[in-house]
């Protein structure tokens, strides 16, 4: 039924529902700095109609819910934008510094001390009597190894940095991802959609945390009952319930009000490097460390990974490799001529086969093709001379046998002038080590071993200039780096003779082989692969910054139209502002006027 009454409360509706419009305003001025605040909207309708007098009247109106503008499409492009942004500037942050340590300077970097390095033996092969140049050789080869070293250790590093680095970021997304179980547990507890009940600051809230855990890890998000609501602004669309977060191609994190943490480990990795594990409601540990491959997580394995025990080489790991394989060529190649200077005994660097093993099925590169083993008097003249062959199923025991075998070398028939009468040969099974020794030392006879194509005195080590077998142990050996003057210039031990220093000096313009493993070797110039190694750097660095600029542009393209559809606008508040301020004044003036009705039919009445 109608009456003064009746438009005494549809006023008073319409003065609650203005101060509601008012607060909220309010709320949105005050959090217009917030990325990630939603400004909200008062969306209201009329009351339900009285009918009077046959007429239906209306009751004021009716506050039907507070809902934030927030488009979740728009959104999600935001933080898969966000998402990969991250992981080019993570990316590219890292190989800037990896590529610092290959400078492409005058009188700077590895590529000037291989340079110095072979002008070293070309001067030595000037003057080979001259015991300054051996000085200058051991000094400028010291320079080389310890620049080769050193580059290697600072990959290393920044690898372990970027694991360290992981470890933390792992840590923030196991806080990110339980705040966000539990504010799901939350909208459960605080939201009815029945009566259109939302927890505006809460789904803010999460966005956040959403973004910057996408940020981090990437993934994907689902969410169900997609709800639109134009009243409230054309460009909204919103999610309900039904919160899951998945990563690595499946594995759940969040699931709607449950959180599965992720653990790190890096005690399975033969170099310290962290792995990441998802433990699942059977409460087995999975390795998912490959399948992540987003956000920063993903840039950060991208880097660093090992390729230990089968997963995926990282950048990082792969330059280190490069680096081994450019110093195991200088290392062999330089050993394979070394090797054929004579001195009183051939010995090798310490073996990893054993002597029944065919050499075709060991790591070392050894070739098919033959060796001459060359006995020297002690005044440097020729006199035995020894071809060993080497095939697909020759072992040391075969090769020990051949270089011990009685036969006429010198094709004189005499049976008492031939290699095997001055030197034999043995496997040491315990030192793993292979030897060549005089019978009778106190001769002082010369031997030493010409290779024509097996590599088998570089790829064993023979008497070796350089020792170790990667960038991370080469080194001058240590008989060189104590006194340089044991260093031979020569191929036969005669004076004038400098046919070693020259085959070295000249090694700088000849094919080498570069391998991870025998099975794929590149035949390159020493100073072409070096130039490779740190032309792929370079290149890798210039097209993650390339990628890392478009990723930019799409990012901040992005987020304007995000903030443009949710963000608070100032001057749209304040407009606001001032209708519903107009709006409660009115309505309280309306209030006004029928108080004073009242007051009149009360004075009537008395």
């Amino acid at each position: 039924m109608g009456g003064i009454l009746s438009s005494l409360n549809t006023s008073y509706t319409g003065l609650q529902a203005h101060q509601v419009m008012v607060d909220v305003t309010g709320n949105n001025i005050s959090n217009a700095s917030d990325e990630f605040y939603s400004r909200q909207r008062v969306i209201a309708k009329p009351e339900p109609p009285l009918s009077v007098q046959g007429k239906n009247v209306g009751r004021g109106v009716e506050v039907e819910s507070i809902q934030r503008v927030h488009d979740e499409f728009v959104f999600s492009r935001y933080a898969k934008a966000a998402q990969d942004h991250e992981f080019y500037e993570t990316e590219f942050a890292n190989l800037r510094e990896a590529s610092a340590y290959f400078p492409d300077v005058d009188g700077v970097g590895i590529y000037n001390d291989l340079e110095q390095y072979f002008n070293a033996w070309k001067d030595l092969a000037k003057n080979a009597k001259d015991p300054a140049q051996k000085q200058v050789l051991a000094k400028n080869t010291e320079v080389l190894t310890h620049n080769i070293k050193d580059t290697r250790a600072k990959l290393s590093t920044l690898q372990q940095k970027a694991s360290q680095e992981l470890e933390s970021t792992i840590k923030e997304v196991n806080n990110l991802g339980a705040q966000i179980a539990q504010i799901n547990q939350k909208l459960k507890e605080m939201e009815d959609p029945k009566i259109l009940k939302q927890a505006n600051e809460l789904r803010d809230r999460r966005d956040q945390l959403e973004f910057h855990l996408k940020e981090l890890i990437g993934g994907n998000i689902s969410k169900s009952n997609l709800k639109t609501n134009a009243l409230n602004d054309k460009k909204t669309a919103d999610f309900d319930d039904g919160y899951v977060l998945n990563i690595a191609q499946g594995f759940n994190i969040v699931d709607g009000t449950i959180f599965h943490p992720l653990s790190i480990e890096k005690k399975n990795n033969s170099d310290y490097l962290n792995r990441i594990y998802f433990r699942g409601d059977d409460f087995k540990n999975v390795d998912i460390t490959d399948k992540l491959n987003q956000g920063k997580v993903g840039a950060l394995i991208g880097l660093y990974n090992s390729g230990y025990d089968g997963t995926k080489i990282g950048k990082l790991q792969n330059y280190i490799n490069l680096l081994d394989s450019f110093a195991k060529g200088l290392i062999e190649s330089s050993n394979a001529i070394y090797a054929q200077s004579a001195s009183h005994q051939i010995e090798s660097a310490q073996l990893d086969f054993e002597n029944n093993e065919a050499f075709k099925d060991t790591n070392y590169n050894i070739k098919n093709g033959t060796f001459d083993l060359i006995a020297y008097s002690t005044d440097g003249k020729e006199i035995a001379k020894k071809t060993i062959k080497i095939d697909d199923i020759t072992t040391m025991q075969d090769l020990i046998k051949a270089i011990n075998a009685n036969t006429d070398d010198n094709h004189d028939n005499n049976a008492t002038n031939d290699f095997d009468d001055y030197f034999q040969a043995y496997f040491d099974n315990d030192a793993k080590k292979f030897y060549i020794q005089a019978k009778e030392p106190s001769k002082g006879l010369y031997v030493s071993l010409k290779d024509n194509g097996t590599n088998f005195t570089g790829a064993l080590g023979l008497n070796p200039f350089f020792e170790g077998d990667n960038a991370q142990n080469i080194r001058l050996h240590t008989k060189y780096k104590n006194d340089p003057t044991y260093i031979r210039p020569w191929l036969a031990p005669i004076n004038g003779n400098f046919d070693v220093a020259n085959m070295m000096q000249q090694l700088q313009y000849e094919n080498v082989d570069f391998y991870d493993d025998k099975f794929n070797i590149e035949p390159m110039k020493l100073s072409e692969f070096y130039q490779y190694v740190s032309g792929k750097i370079a290149t890798d660095t210039e097209k993650s910054q390339q990628t890392l600029d478009t990723k930019t542009s799409v990012f901040e393209a992005i987020k304007k139209e995000s903030l443009a559809i949710s963000q608070v606008s100032i001057d749209e508040e304040m407009v606001n502002l001032i209708k519903f301020q107009g709006g409660y004044a009115a309505n309280a003036k309306v209030i006004t006027t029928i108080d004073k009705m009242i007051d009149t039919l009360l004075g009537i009445k008395q």
